[in-house]
């Protein structure tokens, strides 16, 4: 907790803003220090009050919106001002922060992500009173539009007693306006793609850009030749059935392909749209999917691989050789990836161990050398005692050694005792509970990580420091997360066990649909379908049990939609996303060296348009390059 005599030099650095950002990172002392402030009225509050802002007009920027707190009342600048209060929605159970004193007139930019709790007291001879009804977080709390400029006039102050009108002085344009007209070019070119294959197929692109060759005119006329030719009863070239190939299966690239596709987008800011980026805690957005089904697919992949060896006849230490090879490689590029960006070399002392590639590396050594060792010989595919269940029967000592992940994940997580926090706990710390825990960041897996690899080893700006304002590091690839990610290759591996015990394609899908309800149902089940209330919230940063059996339910799903559409059906070649998922190593190690660099990216207005703009050129250069390398028979692995 900040000392008072902290918060007045922090106050007084500010005192020269004439504009005050809807930001709490600066706050979070000050909060320390107020100590359930919305419940106290009548009460010196000098030492914490933010500086007296005069009044500038500010700029909305990208996400943001620009509200200016008019006073109608005259008086005494030092005695005499109004205090507003402000909060995000997003910001579970925490308190309302002072952001700015009023005497006449203030602009104050303010988060247009999610609803703003808003509240304004009046302050008089340093003594802040209870809000009124029409000041009161009740009734001026609200979602303001990017871009948009909204005033509060303030009117009246006989008996502490102010009015607030809350009016709305510029009605911006939809934000989302520039990802309709992307998602209409992108359907465009689909359409203009799809009718010129059809056209090149039936001959007519051939016929219209080479009708002045004598030889294509020869071709549609047909050569004296071959006019009444003679059937000798020998078949044609055309006629052989060419011979019956193992093909790969696509509909597996293709949802890798999508996977690493929108990892890209996201990864290069996908314009700075919120819903593209990390939830800031609790809760999925488009940025939160992507891990959890590479891990899926990576299950899934290890099947068709294993199964393909064994019947081979591979020796087993061989192929445990191949499995701490692949995942030491792993390990080693995503140290690699780590250290990209830095310019006066790696300093030890901070360098960060846990990362993306290093969570797929513990992963498949985990879960490859219990599927390896434990498996059968070969997979069933014949009437046994249990048919309906066969996959999961025949499988079991695996089932028994994922279980007990789980348990010994939720044993760890509800029981560990952590230093100043409650047991349980699965908050961001900060100003979370109000502020009781503010150094419990991740709860048990924060703790462990830091323990185990140093605050200065991990993550040190975890995406619940912009809302929350902690201030200890969390790495949401920390120790603790990966027994859950191993449940989740496991599951995923439970996908392409399917896919050779049972060899009707109706009963893949009925098997993969079955799956997907039931692991996404107890999911929700798991979160009782609440944000921030349920038993155990859906968390990326902490790898919940929730969050990986709903991300199962949903690749289960989307891995069934992509088999019948590509595999079954053969509506969908799975063309362009089943290129980029056959060099998905490569091109994420490319998409990661090349941010921020030519040609996937360049200086651009800090507007979504423009940033969403070329977020889509820098994602379509790595689809463009995976294209190049399946003509050019090039494939990266490891």
């Amino acid at each position: 907790m900040a000392a008072p005599a902290q918060t007045n030099v922090m106050a007084h650095s500010h005192r020269s803003r004439c504009s005050v950002f809807f930001n709490y990172s600066f706050l979070f002392h000050v909060f320390l220090s107020a100590c359930c402030l919305q419940s106290i009225s009548g009460v010196d509050m000098s030492f914490i009050l933010p500086p007296l802002c005069k009044h500038r007009d500010v700029e909305a920027k990208i996400n943001s919106a620009v509200l200016t707190v008019q006073n109608g009342n005259e008086y005494d600048a030092e005695h005499e001002n109004v205090v507003v209060f402000m909060q995000s929605q997003q910001c579970y159970k925490c308190d309302l922060l002072p952001v700015a004193r009023v005497n006449s007139s203030c602009d104050i930019r303010v988060d247009s992500r999610w609803k703003t709790r808003l509240e304004i007291r009046l302050l008089r001879n340093d003594k802040l009173a209870a809000a009124t009804n029409q000041c009161s977080e009740a009734n001026l709390s609200q979602l303001f539009v990017e871009k948009g400029k909204y005033k509060i006039f303030i009117e009246g102050q006989q008996d502490d007693e102010i009015t607030c009108n809350l009016v709305t002085m510029t009605n911006p344009p939809e934000p989302n306006i520039p990802i309709y007209v992307a998602m209409g070019i992108l359907v465009f070119l689909a359409i203009l793609w799809n009718c010129g294959k059809y056209f090149y197929k039936r001959g007519y692109i051939h016929r219209t850009f080479c009708f002045w060759s004598t030889e294509s005119m020869m071709a549609d006329l047909g050569s004296p030749t071959n006019i009444n030719p003679v059937d000798d009863g020998t078949p044609s070239s055309e006629s052989i059935a060419p011979p019956s190939t193992k093909e790969r299966l696509k509909s597996l690239d293709t949802f890798r392909g999508i996977s690493i596709v929108i990892m890209i987008f996201v990864n290069y800011g996908g314009g700075k749209y919120w819903f593209f980026k990390h939830s800031k805690w609790n809760g999925i957005t488009v940025a939160d999917l992507v891990f959890p089904w590479f891990v899926f697919i990576m299950g899934t992949a290890m099947a068709l691989s294993f199964q393909s060896q064994i019947r081979r006849n591979v020796p087993r230490w061989k192929m445990f050789y191949k499995i701490v090879k692949r995942s030491a490689t792993l390990f080693l590029l995503g140290l690699l990836i780590n250290s990209f960006g830095v310019r006066n070399g790696v300093e030890f002392n901070s360098f960060r161990i846990p990362g993306v590639l290093q969570r797929f590396a513990g992963t498949y050594l985990i879960t490859a050398t219990v599927f390896l060792f434990l498996s059968p010989q070969h997979f069933p595919n014949h009437v046994s005692k249990f048919p309906g269940i066969r996959d999961i029967t025949r499988f079991w000592p695996e089932w028994l050694v994922n279980i007990a992940f789980v348990a010994v994940h939720l044993s760890i997580t509800m029981a560990m005792p952590v230093p100043g926090c409650p047991r349980g706990y699965l908050g961001p710390g900060g100003l979370e509970q109000h502020g009781k825990y503010f150094n419990c960041v991740g709860g048990a897996s924060g703790y462990i990580d830091r323990m185990f690899f140093g605050e200065s080893h991990i993550y040190s700006s975890p995406t619940s420091k912009e809302i929350y304002a902690s201030s200890l590091p969390y790495d949401p690839e920390g120790l603790l997360g990966t027994l859950n990610s191993c449940v989740l290759c496991f599951l995923g591996l439970q996908a392409g066990k399917i896919l050779f015990v049972y060899t009707d394609w109706v009963q893949r899908t009925r098997r993969f649909f079955i799956w997907a309800i039931v692991l996404g149902g107890t999911g929700i089940l798991l979160c009782e379908g609440s944000l921030n209330e349920g038993w155990i919230p859906i968390n990326k940063n902490l790898w919940s049990l929730s969050y990986i059996l709903v991300m199962s339910g949903m690749s289960f799903f989307l891995l069934m939609i992509c088999y019948i559409l590509i595999d079954v059906y053969k509506i969908w070649s799975g063309a362009p996303f089943s290129f980029a998922g056959m060099n998905a190593i490569a091109l994420y190690c490319g998409h990661e060296f090349f941010s921020g660099r030519a040609p996937v990216y360049f200086a651009v207005p800090d507007t979504h348009a423009a940033l969403l703009a070329i977020n889509l050129w820098g994602t379509a250069f790595w689809v463009l390059v995976s294209v190049y390398f399946f003509y050019n028979n090039i494939f990266l692995s490891v």
